[in-house]
């Protein structure tokens, strides 16, 4: 019986801290002073693009798991693609600061990319760093976005 109680008492707790997404106003995020450096040589194991960047959040709410950062890489003219099975999305938890991350490009043969996105992809591809504020459980808006970048095949 205390085992059960004890269980219901963490389901309970667990509820109260989840945070209702959809409730909180969006942000609108800006990124500065970015610095990309190519790594590896694309159509090998590793192909990843190392990331710094400065960001500020106008109207950040202060609520965990709430902002994040990722690489999103054009798949075909109204869509955009990145993979995080592997690792997770860079996690922002200021109003402002300074990221660093390395990141699999779709030209590395381990980056997981669906070959349906693989196939609709041309070079030179172009990619965005991006912000995202969740939006409910499973799905996020883009806050702040940097102007297109790329990568060619000469790395």
């Amino acid at each position: 019986m205390k085992k059960i109680l004890g269980m219901a008492s963490i389901a309970f707790l667990t509820g109260c801290a989840s945070a209702n997404y959809s409730d909180i106003n969006t942000s609108q995020a800006v990124i500065s002073n970015l610095k990309v450096t190519e790594l590896g040589k694309a159509g090998t194991n590793k192909h990843q693009l190392d990331v710094k960047f400065d960001y500020s959040i106008k109207d950040y709410s202060d609520v965990t798991g709430l902002y994040k950062c990722s690489i999103l890489f054009t798949s075909s003219q109204d869509k955009l693609v990145t993979v995080t099975t592997k690792r997770e999305p860079c996690k922002i938890d200021s109003e402002s600061g300074s990221i660093s991350i390395k990141w699999d490009t779709p030209l590395s043969t381990s980056a997981g990319y669906s070959k349906e996105s693989l196939r609709k992809m041309v070079l030179p591809l172009e990619y965005q760093v991006t912000i995202h504020q969740k939006r409910t459980k499973n799905s996020n808006v883009v806050i702040g976005m940097s102007q297109p970048l790329y990568i060619t095949s000469d790395s």
